[in-house]
């Protein structure tokens, strides 16, 4: 239900990026542009997987804390 009420922040926070730097900087170097929004753009999906996450009250006894035992530590979960 989150993600649902969530989704058009997302959707913008994710377009302004690539329109700004289709703007500015996409105009003399279009590859720069399109690997700065490649960055931004696996940023931003890295920051949202991790800040929405499994729910903290999401009952599952094999896994303490919602966190797999083989789930590398230094992976943020």
């Amino acid at each position: 239900m989150t993600l649902l009420f969530l989704a058009p922040l997302i959707w913008l926070a994710a377009g302004v990026p690539w329109v700004v730097l289709h703007g500015t900087l996409g105009r003399r170097h279009r590859r720069a542009a399109l690997a700065a929004g490649i960055v931004f753009t696996v940023w931003f999906t890295w920051f949202l997987v991790t800040w929405l996450g499994m729910a903290d009250s999401y009952p599952d006894p094999s896994c303490p804390g919602n966190v797999p035992s083989w789930w590398p530590g230094f992976i943020p979960a």
